[in-house]
């Protein structure tokens, strides 16, 4: 993992109040994998709401500031290195 994959690692983790162990984050390759990642992880914790959209509004709020891309690019099928120049 890159510099850029891992700060936005790290963004999700304080933004959702999650962890994501080392050995699971390279699995995570795609928005979509990410995302269900995060959803069954708050559920995990009692933390979800139900509202697996509003997640992944937030979800894609942080990567397209994290890696200044389009709103329109991050969709669940979107890989982080190929799709989206993460490095």
């Amino acid at each position: 993992m890159g510099l850029d994959t891992v700060e936005l690692i790290m963004r999700i983790e304080k933004h959702f109040g999650i962890e994501i162990p080392n050995a699971e984050a390279p699995k995570l390759e795609t928005v979509g994998l990410l995302h269900g990642y995060i959803v069954a992880e708050l559920s995990r914790l009692g933390r979800f709401n139900g509202d697996r959209d509003e997640v992944y509004a937030q979800l894609r709020e942080l990567i397209c500031d994290q890696l200044g891309v389009e709103p329109e690019e991050v969709v669940p099928s979107a890989r982080f290195v190929d799709d989206l120049g993460a490095d």
